[in-house]
């Protein structure tokens, strides 16, 4: 006959073995999730690495159609001595930018050939392109219109005003002259506290003479007689003094005017130049 087994005994037991379980499904899934997250990444970087392979390479086209474009324009002329000749160093684009090197295969009369190889480059990748060119020669006749200025004397009259100046020196003439008592200056004095008034007095009526008196009010009529003579307020004979008058006058003077004119001819020249169309023999 068994012994009983112990109850606490067999709860224990299936305790241990559901923990046990446990353990190994996590530790699976973390297993699954770090796979996962370093295929991710991993293909992350992929995408990308493929990404900077196609931009390298569209930067390396760019540097053959920049080549082409020279040397179809003949900014950029091919010789019997190039090899690996730089024609752009690290030319920058928005994207990243390329390295593009020319050496002449052959040199001919009617034809050049030249091998031309562009890297370009996005981040630390790059790709590059191998381009074999022929550059035939053909001779461009362009008619370019010139245009010829030639001088012309033009010859025309013109009439302006001249300044004449003119100095002379007046003096006052005593006869002008208002009446001694009817000036502003004669009232002014009589009607004043003064018992003299400043009389400019000409003797003889000879402006050379005139001075300045100082006479009572009650004899100052003898002077009304006098022409010429008149109240002064300044103590001077001011208004007999020789005064320099300028006079001004025009006339007029035609002159004849020499203009040189600029004409402008128009002509034709024939420009004669040898020309270069691209043909791609190769792209790898």
């Amino acid at each position: 006959m068994k012994p009983d087994s112990d109850p606490s005994l067999s709860d224990n037991q299936n305790g241990a073995g559901i923990l046990t379980v446990v353990a190994v499904l996590g530790l699976l899934v973390m297993m699954v999730e770090g796979s996962i997250y370093y295929r991710a990444r991993s293909g992350a970087r992929f995408l990308g690495a493929e990404a900077n392979k196609v931009l390298a390479s569209q930067m390396a086209e760019a540097g053959v159609e920049e080549n082409i474009a020279d040397l179809g324009k003949r900014t950029l002329r091919v010789h019997s001595h190039m090899v690996d000749t730089t024609t752009y160093n690290h030319k920058a684009l928005e994207e990243g930018s390329y390295t593009s090197r020319l050496t002449t295969v052959a040199i001919g009369p009617t034809a050049d050939t030249v091998d031309l190889v562009s890297t370009g480059t996005v981040g630390r990748g790059s790709q590059s392109i191998t381009a074999r060119l022929r550059l035939k020669k053909y001779l461009d006749t362009t008619r370019t219109p010139l245009v010829v200025v030639v001088p012309f004397d033009s010859v025309s009259t013109v009439t302006h005003a001249v300044a004449d100046t003119a100095v002379s020196t007046t003096v006052k003439d005593p006869e002008t002259m208002p009446t001694l008592n009817t000036t502003p200056a004669y009232t002014a004095c009589m009607a004043s506290g003064a018992k003299k008034c400043d009389v400019c007095h000409l003797p003889s009526g000879d402006v050379t003479k005139a001075n300045v008196i100082n006479i009572a009010k009650a004899a100052i009529a003898t002077h009304i007689s006098h022409h010429g003579d008149y109240v002064t307020t300044d103590n001077s004979c001011d208004l007999y003094k020789p005064k320099t008058v300028i006079t001004i006058t025009h006339h007029n003077v035609t002159q004849t005017v020499h203009t040189m004119v600029n004409h402008t001819t128009y002509d034709t020249t024939v420009v004669i130049d040898t020309a270069v169309k691209v043909q791609i023999l190769s792209w790898k």
